[in-house]
């Protein structure tokens, strides 16, 4: 008799679990027909994603002030020669030599003085309808780069230069290397910001969705050193035309800039 009820109790069971699992077909049908009875309905376009329909293309702009960190002082000698480009050299050299050694005694290292040109060239002058030879010239410039702390020595320099010999050509405020890499850096982050926030202000405002970024092109980075003086006036004729610069030189903030193109996707 136990044996009779437990069969019929399996059975029952195996008939239950048959049951269940039609139902569980006839309730979820295919995700293909699941598919097609909602785009029947109209709701398909809830389930895609979005796709592409075209492309917006934006510049991003960041601008930082920063201190310089380097102060830039460049040194003009001029020697000429009637007769001798050598001897012309030559008078250039002791002069370099001088202002060198002038230099040296100021604690400036050497390796902040560098020789920027070095030029030797023919003088002609017009006189009576003709060039007339007028000699040799020797111009050499030398860039004398001054620390933030070394800043209150511009002064001494120019004057100890101008007095070995030297003409003041340009004193300008600059950024070291490792300082406008530090700079560079959060200016491309704040310019990709501001293109994505005027990508989609623009976007929005047309009804669409911003979507993918497609490319992404470093426009500009960089800066302008501040000139704080400049001789215009120094040429191979500096008698009398070489005003004086600034012998107190005080720092003025660089403007320094970066900017970005992205092509962004819209959805």
């Amino acid at each position: 008799m136990n044996k009779l009820k437990m069969a019929s109790t399996l059975l029952a069971c195996i008939i239950m679990v048959s049951t269940l699992a039609g139902m569980s077909l006839i309730i979820r049908p295919s995700t293909a027909y699941a598919s097609e009875a909602l785009i029947e309905f109209g709701v398909n376009e809830t389930l895609r994603e979005p796709e592409a329909h075209g492309t917006i293309s934006i510049s991003g702009n960041a601008f930082a002030e920063s201190e310089p960190d380097r102060l830039a002082i460049i040194l003009k000698i001029i020697e000429k020669d009637l007769e001798s480009a050598v001897k012309a050299r030559d008078e250039a050299s002791i002069v370099i030599d001088q202002v060198l050694e002038a230099l040296k005694n100021l604690g400036i290292s050497d390796k902040n003085i560098g020789t920027n040109s070095f030029n030797i060239e023919l003088k002609y002058e017009w006189e009576n309808g003709k060039n007339v030879f007028k000699g040799y010239v020797a111009t050499v410039t030398i860039k004398v780069i001054l620390k933030e702390d070394e800043f209150d020595k511009a002064g001494t320099v120019i004057d100890t230069s101008v007095d070995a010999g030297a003409f003041v050509d340009r004193i300008q405020f600059e950024l070291s290397r490792a300082k406008r890499d530090d700079i560079q850096l959060r200016l491309l982050a704040e310019a990709a910001k501001d293109a994505r926030l005027k990508a989609e202000t623009i976007v929005s405002a047309l009804g669409d969705e911003l979507g993918n970024v497609k490319s992404v092109n470093m426009n500009n980075y960089g800066y302008q050193p501040r000139v704080l003086w400049k001789n215009e006036y120094l040429s191979f004729d500096t008698e009398g035309t070489n005003s004086a610069p600034p012998t107190t030189i005080m720092p003025t903030d660089l403007t320094v800039s970066a900017s970005v193109n992205i092509v962004f996707e819209i959805l």
